[in-house]
């Protein structure tokens, strides 16, 4: 992705530059399409003398790869900042086999850990500068989660889906840049989210023994802007 927005830089000249950039700055709003893909950290919990342990300090833990699709909206604040909204889905599955495992009530059987989640990010984005078509910029702000897998319980205890929590408040930070081609605006984001809310302690509404809890999330993905 980074090769083809630095090939953009050489092929087009420095006139369409100019007018390419008048053009997209002069929005007051702006409206996109967002795709990406991202690694998501599972943290393996089980409930212990009335609290919450994490099984051998996160030993078990490990990253599930997933994709993300998401519509951007937003409006400018000045000539450095804007504020988005990127309402969208974020989906990831994989297996896990508990290996090693001594905890009562793990059974030794494969679980697929699986999550199909709504996700309302609101953040706000820096661009300091520009040079040239390239505009490098830094976004924080809070994301809201809501995994639709945990709606059919019946479903996931007959197939041994392992389902995260139900809803999720996370902080987000991102850092990318933007390239002005046309009149479109085309970035590459990598993005981070930390969950703000502390596992719970009930296996999310399932009798068994042990859950898992979202970690941390990264990702990376293209922005089209117009």
């Amino acid at each position: 992705m980074l090769c083809i927005l630095q090939s953009f830089v050489f092929i087009l000249p420095t006139q369409a530059q100019e007018s390419t950039r008048a053009g997209v700055d002069s929005h007051k709003f702006f409206y996109g399409l967002h795709a990406g893909f991202t690694e998501s950290k599972v943290n393996f919990y089980f409930p212990q003398s009335g609290g919450v342990q994490e099984l051998k300090e996160g030993n078990h833990s490990f990253f599930v790869p997933g994709f993300r699709l998401a519509v951007i909206g937003g409006v400018r604040l000045g000539d450095y900042f804007s504020l988005r909204v990127m309402p969208g889905v974020s989906i990831f599955s994989d297996n896990w086999e508990p290996d090693g495992v001594t905890v009562a009530g793990v059974p030794g059987t494969k679980y697929n850990v699986e999550s199909v989640c709504g996700e309302l990010p609101i953040d706000v984005k820096f661009h300091p500068f520009r040079t040239g078509m390239l505009r490098p910029f830094l976004t924080s702000g809070l994301c809201y989660g809501f995994d639709f897998t945990t709606q059919n319980k019946e479903v996931i205890d007959k197939l041994q889906i392992q389902r995260l929590d139900g809803s999720d408040l996370r902080y987000t930070c991102g850092v990318g840049v933007d390239c002005d081609v046309s009149f479109l605006r085309i970035g590459v984001e990598f993005k981070a989210s930390f969950g703000l809310l502390s596992p719970g302690t009930g296996g999310h509404g399932s009798a068994s023994d042990f859950y898992f809890d979202g970690g941390p999330s990264f990702s990376i993905g293209l922005n089209i802007e117009a």
